[in-house]
């Protein structure tokens, strides 16, 4: 464990470092041999006794109510002596939601349940002591985790703190209208420089009016691209959270990628402007100024949809492109964590409904499960059933999508990983702007981040 967080000794410091963390945004998931865990006996006890005054538990998030509604009404009506009550904190903001869990439970405030929606936020606060370890509870069910579950969650010091909630790989969102117009096809498998081929075909115009082939966003996974299609070392550090990856040569030619659709094609949303302008992602696309973006799961149903944009085009979707003609389609992606804090007064009854959230009760929620019994065609079908326009969805390329792309075991995440998200943006955004070449901006990283590293031992 790293100083910082060992020295973390009351829970307002822990918010206070928590919330330093949280940068990034957007929306951002199954067991069971033999019966349900729903309606099973709660793990490690016995059932409630009939007439016994009902448990609450109760559940934060940023999903809309509706999301989960679904899956809690099938829950209690399992397991009568539990109550579920949800609470949107801040509807499709998760990390201003994480932000105030920080808050709540540095107050101590009551609650038991709530998902993250990112590996680093997870670290951090399984590192801080405030998740609830769930090995003891599997256990006790007799569940081994990887005959329940197709997507594994990442261990903090060989502890298990989360069950798999929404799931999915990182794709392509494709405006087919523009391949179609482009007489462009939609790629079941592609490169980078596939990619890089297609975002200048499908550019269109120029000053405001003008439409590119692709956009990518200000979070640190745009400037990974690369490194995602690899089958292990993802990120800025190597999977064994110990090591930074910055003589990872992919990680160079991500770098690249970006700024030389950006500078040398014009086929990218210039950076510069994504961070003056501020400018939304979804706008980006749905807007059509933009025909590619690379993007997580959560965008599956948007693309059919919501109240705040319609879909007024058809989107299809590819698969994450590889490095090489012939590798295997590997992508970025996972199951965001499902977690119980560690002060909840109802432990049992909250890792009964985890438990059932994140197998049969995924699926009511319309979003991608990891639960191995889960069959995807039907998930896909229910997801694309309940957006506002189905037929802007285009279910075979996202069928396989999801059926050629291949996850990575995920990596052990260092709860100081959000310092070095900031100091990684922080170079490549030099280069980005034209303050500092390639060979200068990767020397930085190597030096600034390695500091980091070094400090945290």
């Amino acid at each position: 464990m790293n100083k910082k967080w060992l020295s973390v000794t009351a829970a307002v410091l822990l918010a206070a470092s928590l919330l330093a963390g949280c940068s990034k945004g957007g929306g951002e998931r199954q067991a069971g041999g033999g019966e349900s865990p729903a309606g099973s006996a709660p793990a490690g006890g016995a059932s409630p006794s009939a007439g016994a005054e009902p448990v609450t538990v109760k559940f934060l998030g940023w999903e809309k109510a509706s999301v989960y509604q679904p899956a809690i009404d099938a829950f209690m009506q399992k397991n009568p002596t539990i109550k579920v009550e949800y609470t949107p904190l801040v509807e499709n903001d998760s990390n201003e939601s994480i932000k105030k869990i920080d808050l709540m439970y540095a107050s101590g405030d009551a609650f038991d349940v709530f998902p993250l929606n990112s590996a680093r936020d997870f670290a951090q606060r399984a590192a801080a002591g405030m998740l609830e370890p769930l090995d003891d509870y599997l256990a006790k069910e007799g569940v081994r985790y990887e005959d329940e579950y197709k997507a594994e969650q990442q261990l903090i010091n060989g502890k298990r703190y989360s069950l798999p909630g929404k799931f999915g790989p990182w794709m392509i969102l494709l405006n087919k209208e523009m391949l179609d117009a482009a007489q462009l096809p939609v790629p079941t498998s592609w490169t980078w420089d596939d990619f890089r081929e297609y975002a200048k075909k499908l550019t269109k115009g120029d000053g405001p009016n003008k439409t590119y082939g692709a956009h990518f966003h200000e979070w640190k996974d745009y400037f990974l691209l690369r490194l995602y299609s690899a089958p292990k070392d993802q990120g800025i550090m190597k999977d064994d959270g110990l090591t930074l990856n910055a003589d990872n040569p992919l990680m160079k030619r991500s770098l690249e990628l970006r700024y030389e659709m950006e500078k040398t094609d014009g086929s990218a949303t210039p950076y510069q402007d994504v961070i003056t302008q501020k400018i939304p992602y979804r706008d980006q696309y749905f807007q059509k100024k933009a025909a590619m973006m690379p993007t997580g799961p959560w965008m599956i149903a948007e693309a059919g949809g919501t109240d705040k944009i319609p879909a007024t085009f058809v989107s299809a979707f590819a698969p994450w492109p590889t490095n090489g003609q012939g590798d295997e389609n590997y992508a970025f992606g996972g199951a965001d964590p499902l977690v119980i804090s560690s002060k909840s007064k109802h432990k049992e009854e909250s890792y009964r409904f985890l438990r059932f959230l994140s197998t049969e009760g995924m699926v009511l929620t319309n979003q991608l499960s990891a639960w191995k019994k889960a069959d995807t065609q039907s998930e896909v079908d229910t997801i694309v059933a309940s957006t506002k326009s189905p037929d802007k969805i285009d279910k075979a390329s996202l069928i396989n999508t999801l059926n050629v792309t291949k996850l990575p075991t995920p990596p052990v995440t260092p709860s100081y990983a959000a310092d070095l998200e900031k100091a990684y943006i922080a170079e490549a955004e030099k280069y980005m702007l034209g303050v500092a070449d390639l060979e200068t901006t990767m020397a930085n990283i190597r030096t600034n981040l390695q500091k980091i590293i070094d400090a945290n031992k």
